[in-house]
């Protein structure tokens, strides 16, 4: 549900939605000048006062960008130094191609910005104008919880906001999630069990089976004209001549994942089966 409210004479709305991981985001929608802004904040709308809001429409120093599970993370940033915060995310930063070794914003990040908001910037955040065009880059092109919107959210909180303990949670967080998450998750389940998993995805299966399909029908006109009609009457006779041509050629689409061996007769039978239902063959 959208809810609308007046702010210093510009209509403002906000809403919750939906990010692509499915967590949960307010985007504020504003008006400045002729141009129509929006900025996601991390949370539901309910989760910030009309005065954060506001903050977020000045562009102040009270702008705020709050990650997920603040406070729930069951250990603290201390023993982080506040150099290595810094110089990890400027990392991914870098390897992202948002900025350039020397810090400077990369063509392709700055190409985004026109120079009247460069200048406001810059007028507004003084030193730190870079890292709020980091911010504000990084959020409007990568997906929330991405690991270039944890790091942009620590230089942020630790540059703009002067919140260096909030900065250390979200390089903690950061460090976890991406260092150690999938770990933990791949632990619970085996190699088979995620084949497994993988294989049973319904559009992929699909997929697959569409392609022995195609393969198979292929090879059945290809023989009905190298043997004859009579010789591919019978599904038996076709599927065993079919197998006998495949193992030759070893088609992809016809070889079992798990021993690379082509498919047997009996399933080739059953393909074409489905095929004279079709009629594909015959």
């Amino acid at each position: 549900m959208v809810k609308s409210f007046q702010l210093k004479g510009s209509p403002v709305k906000k809403v919750d939605e939906i990010d692509g991981y499915g967590n949960p985001i307010c985007v504020v929608t504003y008006s400045s000048g002729l141009t129509e802004n929006s900025t996601p904040l991390h949370g539901r709308c309910a989760d910030f006062s009309a005065d954060e809001i506001q903050a977020v429409v000045d562009r102040s120093n009270k702008k705020p960008y709050p990650m997920s599970n603040k406070d729930n993370l069951d250990y603290a940033y201390q023993n982080i130094s506040e150099a290595s915060i810094v110089d990890q995310c400027y990392g991914i930063l870098i390897d992202a191609k948002i900025i350039e070794c020397s810090g400077a914003l990369t063509q392709g990040a700055a190409s985004t910005f026109d120079e009247a908001r460069l200048t406001e910037l810059k007028s507004d955040f003084g030193d730190n104008w870079i890292i709020e065009a980091i911010t504000y880059y990084v959020f409007r092109n990568f997906k929330t919880y991405s690991l270039e919107s944890y790091a942009a959210s620590a230089l942020y909180e630790f540059f703009v906001l002067k919140r260096p303990f909030r900065a250390g949670y979200i390089a903690a967080e950061m460090d976890w999630k991406f260092k150690h998450e999938s770990s933990a998750i791949l632990g619970q389940k085996n190699k088979k069990a995620l084949q497994a998993a993988e294989a049973a995805k319904p559009i992929k299966a699909k997929a697959k089976r569409q392609q022995k399909l195609e393969r198979v029908a292929k090879l059945w006109h290809h023989l009905k004209a190298k043997m004859g009609a009579n010789a591919m009457r019978k599904d038996t006779n076709a599927a065993q001549a079919i197998h006998v041509e495949a193992a030759k050629h070893r088609y992809p689409e016809l070889l079992i994942k798990e021993t690379s061996e082509v498919i047997g007769p009996e399933a080739i039978r059953r393909l074409l089966s489905e095929l004279r239902e079709l009629d594909k063959v015959g």
